[in-house]
């Protein structure tokens, strides 16, 4: 499966395990705390473009929980 589909896919599920309200709120405060507009998220639920890894960070952040498949890289 493509990264894209398979990134805003995990962002749709999640956001789909919200109700109506929780759901339009978790919008808002992604597209705030990724300083972006709205229309970008819903690109990203809809996998109309690649949500940016940065961004994957933040949306977790915001979120509260592990959405994305990522690797992260450790130092030694």
């Amino acid at each position: 499966m493509d990264k894209i589909l398979k990134d805003s896919k995990a962002l749709q599920e999640k956001l789909n395990s919200f109700s109506r309200a929780e759901k339009t709120l978790a919008i808002e405060r992604i597209s705030a705390g990724c300083m972006v507009p709205r229309r970008t998220v819903y690109n990203w639920i809809y996998g109309l473009c690649r949500i940016p890894a940065l961004h994957k960070c933040k949306i977790e952040e915001i979120l509260g929980e592990h959405v994305f498949n990522t690797v992260t890289f450790v130092e030694k």
